[in-house]
């Protein structure tokens, strides 16, 4: 007779390798059960001693991002398992008792992640201690561990995801993710000119650029500053309009004090109503486009650490705001 206790039990808790240890046995089906998992563990490679985790609220839910790799026919959820950590940016499996199938993807989801309903899945996601760190790479989530010691060069973090993971008792929303690049809101202000701070969870760095898509007009100076957590401003562009001649100024601002102003004259765009501004962050410079032209290029001043924001006035309309290694 089937133990229905150790067979709740098991539900209810979660799934270890090597997977020979996973399961629940009876005196009439000990053998043939002790046999299929044996081999299974046989046709692995390795065994991490990863730990999947039953997450019984998610059940009747396939989720469609960040799927590796849908099988058929896949008869028991140990399989699934197997196959799982055989790839090496798995972190989930969903299984379907009823029609077989066996679902693997990269990340974990969340109750407001996208997803359909379909009876008959189950949700098992590896913990947050197992989590495959191989997997920060753009797009995908970080877990358990400090981003920038994760996140390759070429990316940075944001906090816009809702995918969770297992810790300790309960499942933690997981607040960070590697992207390839920011976006910020776009916005018209709710009256001409007015002024707008975007401040990123991320230092900003080397190799960064920023891309600002911007609407205005001729009578009010137009700012962008990028500002370090000491409120010092590492950097400024000041494109004053209603100047005769038309001047573009580049400055630094250090304990409220002003440097020396560095001048372009006599700059113009093809349109004051949309044009875009690019600054490019290289090691010991900015350079300065716009509409795709270099106008200006800028020695540091200022040491560049922990800058995380930005400063816009002057505009009416901020169209587009990004920030990446490249741009998305």
């Amino acid at each position: 007779m089937v133990d229905l206790a150790a067979k709740a039990a098991l539900n209810k808790s979660c799934f270890y390798c090597p997977l020979s240890t996973v399961f629940y046995t009876t005196h009439i089906f000990h053998f043939n059960l002790s046999f299929v998992l044996k081999i299974l563990v046989y046709n692995m490679d390795t065994c991490p001693n990863v730990t999947f985790h039953r997450r019984p609220e998610m059940d009747d839910l396939v989720f469609t991002g960040s799927l590796i790799e849908e099988m058929k026919q896949v008869h028991m959820r140990a399989e699934c398992f197997s196959l799982c950590h055989q790839q090496k940016l798995c972190n989930l499996v969903l299984y379907n008792a009823l029609t077989r199938k066996c679902r693997l993807h990269s990340e974990a989801f969340g109750p407001l992640s996208d997803c359909t309903a379909e009876t008959g899945w189950q949700y098992y996601g590896i913990s947050c201690a197992n989590f495959r760190l191989d997997n920060a790479h753009a797009d995908t989530d970080v877990v358990n561990t400090a981003p920038k010691d994760v996140c390759h060069s070429n990316i940075i973090v944001a906090d816009d995801n809702t995918s969770s993971c297992y810790t300790g008792a309960s499942w933690d929303v997981v607040p960070v993710k590697c992207v390839s690049c920011y976006i910020g809101l776009p916005r018209k202000y709710t009256y001409p000119f007015a002024g707008h701070s975007e401040d990123v969870n991320f230092d900003l760095a080397a190799g960064m650029k920023l891309k600002l898509e911007v609407s205005g007009d001729r009578t009010r100076y137009h700012h962008v500053s990028i500002v370090s957590k000491a409120e010092d401003y590492v950097y400024l562009l000041s494109l004053r309009w209603n100047t005769t001649p038309t001047q573009a100024i580049f400055n630094t601002l250090q304990a409220g004090v002003f440097g020396v102003e560095e001048v372009l004259y006599g700059v113009s765009v093809r349109n004051i109503s949309n044009y875009n501004i690019q600054i490019h962050i290289n090691e010991s410079t900015f350079e300065t486009y716009i509409d795709g032209d270099l106008w200006m290029s800028n020695q540091m001043r200022l040491p560049f650490i922990d800058v995380r924001r930005v400063n816009v006035d002057g505009f009416t309309e901020l169209s587009s705001f990004r920030i990446g290694y490249k741009m998305c």
